[in-house]
């Protein structure tokens, strides 16, 4: 924790001021540094996490269904999984079939739960067969549930932005972009047109392949805002199952067919570390790694050697940022069983997981440095830097695997008795704090910050979800739960020395 200095006259006597351990003791004419720690606590932050499925068809409402299971009441997020199959020989989805889907998504958006969506033809692995004849009745329907989409991401503004992402183009074997005569580039593109242009591009789609991104993308080497990815056969086997190429990039010639081509799993891992960075990542495992119990009897997916630090590398590659709580269910027991130290603390494999999923912020330093007069005289235009004497500066590193995908505002909070009386934002994107990585912001310290002190003030360094203000845990052993924010105390001793006589 963070002390500051807080001038004093006493009469009769000398000043003197001691400070409780644990703090720093800050003279606001001096320079001042501290370390801060990581703890290992799960936070509940939204938008990352495990998640469980809730399967619904269209076709058969059921008004006085509980949807919540009660053993995942406290994840952050669900994966619904839409079923349309009864309306694959119909061009227009019944008007009853529309209602029930937009009350699916207010139930779910109602109880604050972040929304994968998923819209299908096809739950059985029958992709071809269970998908429309025709991709013209596809994109009719397309415009009918995005329609609705749309108005549940913008025009409720309560419920703004809680469908994170769709997966798929509602085509293929589960919805997983597989096993479907509507997976050429053209028709993706057909389709993912659709489908943008029906919710006015307010929802991303996942692709099931970093090929098809980069098809779609049009682009050489970064993905497009509208487009990220999914994976549902993670640690399936080399090439996840598919996911993946056998080829080598640079066994590929250098021109334009290269980027639409399936590259080798490192490659793959690769770029998704480049250019996926800032894109809302995730998918289920599968299995497939060493440390599944051969005495398990598993044979559906083939063996490969993957040791527990790759599980945690090729994660951090995939910036994965949610991951199926239920399946596979030997993989994730096999987690449970296992365990490793972190940060001096015994955890399992599984929980280690699931708090890095998505991003995990911790302010590591906190540095207070003099204004100079120089320093004054080059920024004259900002008011707030004339008017402070101070600057304070955190370091932010980002554990997690993936970057924060929502925007979000940083700032200075100043406490008295456990009420807010000031707010100063800082001028930084959350979306920006990279995963891996460590980012320094600043703020003045303004002279109306030293006025108002008192043996009860207290400064805050907060960060909120800017579309409802909801509070964003930091990862600190220093985080205030009750005001939500790393703390640093202005807490000060006094006691009195008698002059000698």
């Amino acid at each position: 924790m963070v002390s500051f200095f807080m001038e004093k006259k006493i009469s009769g006597g000398k000043k003197v001021i001691t400070w409780l351990k644990k703090h720093l003791a800050f003279d606001k004419n001096k320079d001042a540094d501290i370390q801060l720690k990581e703890s290992t606590r799960a936070l509940k932050n939204p938008g990352c996490g495990w998640y469980h499925i809730y399967t619904f068809d269209l076709s058969k409402e059921n008004s006085n269904e509980s949807f919540l299971y009660i053993d995942c009441e406290e994840e952050e997020l669900v994966l619904l999984l839409i079923d349309i199959h009864a309306f694959r020989g119909c061009e227009q989805i019944p008007k009853e079939a529309l209602e029930y889907f937009s009350s699916i998504l207010t139930f779910f958006e109602e109880h604050d739960k972040g929304i994968i969506l998923r819209i299908v033809y096809d739950t059985k692995g029958r992709g071809m067969e269970n998908e429309p004849s025709s991709i013209k009745i596809v994109k009719s329907h397309m415009k009918q549930l995005g329609s609705i989409i749309c108005e549940h991401m913008g025009e409720k503004k309560s419920l703004h932005g809680k469908i994170l992402v769709h997966q798929g183009l509602f085509v293929g074997s589960w919805g997983e972009m597989h096993g479907s005569k509507f997976l050429t580039e053209a028709r993706m593109k057909e389709l993912s047109d659709t489908f943008l242009e029906a919710t006015k591009g307010s929802c991303p789609i996942a692709v099931r392949k970093p090929v098809q991104l980069r098809q779609l993308s049009c682009q050489k080497t970064a993905s497009n805002i509208n487009f990220t990815l999914f994976n549902d056969a993670i640690f399936g086997s080399e090439t996840d199952l598919g996911t993946y190429g056998t080829i080598q990039k640079s066994a590929l010639p250098e021109n334009s067919e290269r980027e639409k081509t399936p590259w080798a799993r490192e490659d793959e891992l690769s770029w998704q570390q480049s250019f996926m960075q800032q894109s809302f990542c995730g998918g289920e495992v599968l299995g497939g790694m060493n440390t599944v119990s051969e005495s398990s009897g598993n044979t559906d997916y083939p063996q490969r050697t993957l040791d527990w630090h790759q599980v945690v590398a090729d994660l951090a590659k995939m910036h994965v940022s949610y991951l199926n709580s239920i399946y596979s269910k030997e993989v994730l027991d096999d987690w449970k069983a296992h365990r490793i130290m972190w940060n001096g603390e015994e955890i399992s494999e599984y929980d280690y997981i699931g708090r890095h999923m998505g991003y995990r912020f911790t302010v590591t330093q906190v540095k207070i440095s003099r204004v100079s007069q120089e320093k004054k005289k080059q920024t004259q235009s900002d008011t707030q830097n004339q008017n402070s004497k101070s600057v304070i500066k955190f370091t932010i590193k980002n554990t997690g695997f993936a970057n924060l995908c929502e925007e979000a505002v940083c700032r200075l909070i100043l406490t008295e008795n456990n009420e807010n009386i000031k707010a100063f934002e800082i001028k930084s994107d959350p979306r920006t704090w990279n995963s891996g990585t460590d980012t320094v912001i600043e703020s003045p310290i303004l002279q109306e910050v030293w006025t108002q002190q008192s043996q009860q003030t207290k400064i805050f360094l907060q960060l909120i979800r800017k579309r409802d203000g909801r509070i964003i845990e930091w990862a600190n052993e220093e985080y205030d739960h009750k005001v939500g924010g790393v703390m640093m105390e202005l807490e000060v001793k006094y006691e009195i020395a008698h002059e000698n006589t």
